[in-house]
């Protein structure tokens, strides 16, 4: 198989776990108590972040590979856009991430439910992300 149609098939995957996240997950969560919306994001965040890093980390490398053998800029942008997630994670989702890891659902309030609603702002940045390295993968091929 391609390299460059690996990148794509991994970063679509990844794109569709965030947009799911965006669009179902979370919004499921809202309609809990602050205590539980809290707990159930505990649960499946250390699961999806395994998942997700591991995809763009994928995108990243198998993009890199397809624009060294294809000689095509658009797989090197497509990589590119695959790594920004781990940027945009690390600088800007991991500080809200440990609050939230580090919150008690006993004790979880409106600031608790305020944090997770800005959590999800900052993954649509990765779901967005990720649509640009899969638009990317996708017109180089």
């Amino acid at each position: 198989m391609e390299f460059g149609a690996i990148a794509l098939a991994l970063m679509a995957a990844f794109t569709g776990a965030a947009l799911y996240i965006n669009l179902v997950e979370h919004p499921a969560r809202r309609g809990l108590l602050d205590g539980e919306m809290l707990a159930q994001w505990q649960a499946s965040y250390p699961r999806a972040y395994r998942m997700q890093a591991s995809l763009a980390v994928g995108g990243f490398f198998f993009g890199l590979l397809a624009a060294y053998w294809a000689g095509k800029a658009l797989f090197v942008t497509g990589a590119l856009f695959s790594i920004a997630n781990w940027v945009v994670t690390y600088r800007f989702i991991m500080p809200v991430n440990r609050q939230l890891t580090a919150a008690d659902p006993d004790t979880a309030d409106a600031a608790t439910r305020a944090l997770l609603e800005k959590w999800n702002l900052l993954h649509a940045i990765r779901t967005g992300l990720g649509l640009l390295a899969v638009i990317c993968f996708f017109a180089a091929l």
